[in-house]
């Protein structure tokens, strides 16, 4: 068995007691889950293998929204510490376009608890490329653009976002990294988000 831990905390850095901690399988599904204890922390043990998902939520909808983990490969024990608050970062993806200038290319749909309560068809907060901090096995990347995307939700549409970040001079095996992405909007809200790639 391995071990998944960390400590969940909120935007000011205080820890959250009675977060819910799960990994979850590609149909979005639980496979094990667990609630932080009064210092915020929490312990999954799972088998050796791969977890596309990992959340944490406290009060979804009514005071906060969620943090989203993707793309684990649980070989050895990892450490996962995430704040919640009221954005959340969905649909995280990160890819190199070949032949392109040597950046990293990141796909994200923010989410924004005030306009979901207000009932708006787009729920995105409107970001600049000064609100968006993103990093990669803990190492600032540099945002060189960040673009706007409409993306067709069946009955609405939903802006996401396309951004280009420097790359990292070394990276370790696939897989191994870990990009993590901060955003807050005008209002001081924020939403964290991490993918291994």
């Amino acid at each position: 068995m391995k071990k998944i831990s960390g400590i969940i905390t909120n935007k000011s850095g205080e820890v959250l007691e009675n977060v819910f901690v799960a990994l979850k399988d590609s149909r979005f599904e639980d496979v094990l889950s667990t609630t932080t204890n009064e210092n915020g922390e929490y312990l999954l043990e799972a088998e050796e293998g791969y977890y596309p998902f990992l959340i944490a939520v406290r009060e979804y909808a009514e005071n906060f929204l969620e943090y989203w983990c993707q793309n684990i490969y649980l070989i050895g024990d990892i450490e996962i510490n995430a704040k919640i608050d009221k954005l959340e970062i969905y649909g995280l993806n990160c890819f190199v376009i070949k032949g392109a200038y040597p950046a990293l290319t990141i796909y994200f749909r923010p989410m924004s608890l005030s306009r979901i309560c207000k009932k708006e068809k787009d729920i995105a907060p409107i970001l600049s490329s000064e609100m968006v901090n993103a990093s990669v096995n803990g190492i600032p990347s540099k945002i060189y653009l960040l673009n706007k995307v409409r993306e067709f939700c069946g009955d609405c549409n939903m802006t996401a976002y396309l951004m280009q970040i420097s790359h990292p001079s070394e990276l370790r095996e696939k897989e191994k990294n870990l990009l993590h992405i901060h955003v807050m909007d005008e209002s001081g809200n924020i939403g964290e988000a991490s993918l291994y790639f």
